[in-house]
């Protein structure tokens, strides 16, 4: 599940957090979203958050790239740097595609990572959200 926006986040806090801690397998954020689910201070606290849990969370940061967790297993990625970005459109849902391709086929949370990246960089060079 993706966190989808930080304003259901916001209005709709401890369903969600009900959900990541007690429900779901995977869940998919962006910086801001988890940080306000979990009232966090730094980023590090989310970090701790999500090794607590034990379960796989991906978190996308913008320009800082993205992090996976699963337990005390932390993964980065980096941005593509040098691209012409088009459109946003389907980014995030390209991204999550690319991941759990690389998660469902037994790659690494690095490799996942990177699968989610190169996804979400090809869609953002064009109008659109289908490649």
């Amino acid at each position: 599940m993706s966190l989808s926006d930080q304003f259901c986040v916001d209005r709709h806090k401890t369903h969600f957090l009900e959900l990541v801690k007690n429900k779901l397998d995977i869940t998919f954020a962006n910086e801001q979203e988890i940080m306000s689910l979990i009232d966090a201070k730094s980023f590090d606290e989310v970090i701790n958050f999500s090794k607590s849990l034990g379960k796989v969370i991906v978190l996308t940061r913008g320009e800082k790239g993205a992090v996976a967790i699963n337990g005390d297993e932390v993964a980065e990625c980096g941005i593509k740097e040098g691209l012409k970005i088009v459109d946003l459109t389907g980014a995030g849902d390209l991204f999550a595609a690319g991941f759990l391709h690389g998660h469902v086929n037994n790659m690494s949370l690095k490799e996942s990572l990177d699968k989610g990246t190169d996804m979400s960089s090809k869609v953002i060079q064009q109008i659109g959200a289908r490649l």
